[in-house]
């Protein structure tokens, strides 16, 4: 698990043919109203998108939103956890 600035990832074990996927979990304590949470999950996919063309294969990601997440750096938070994990 890697954590920073309002976002966590997980790394979980998928099957080894399969093209990494990404997972996302946006619960009602991050925004309450479910506009508010979609629009975090296209932002967050949009980001983790990018990330996912050199991640390796057989690996899921769970990217899990956080309390006091900000949007606006959530592309850059979302490269350097992708990095952090990438070195683990």
């Amino acid at each position: 698990m890697t954590r920073e600035d309002g976002l966590l990832l997980k790394i979980e074990n998928g099957a080894q043919a399969a093209r990494p996927q990404i997972k996302i979990v946006v619960s009602k304590k991050v925004a309450k109203r479910a506009v508010e949470r979609n629009r975090i999950r296209r932002v967050l996919r949009d980001a983790a998108k990018k990330e996912l063309g050199s991640a390796e294969q057989g690996r899921d990601f769970v990217l899990i939103a956080l309390p006091g997440l900000d949007l606006k750096g959530a592309r850059e938070t979302v490269r350097h956890l992708f990095l952090k994990a990438s070195r683990q």
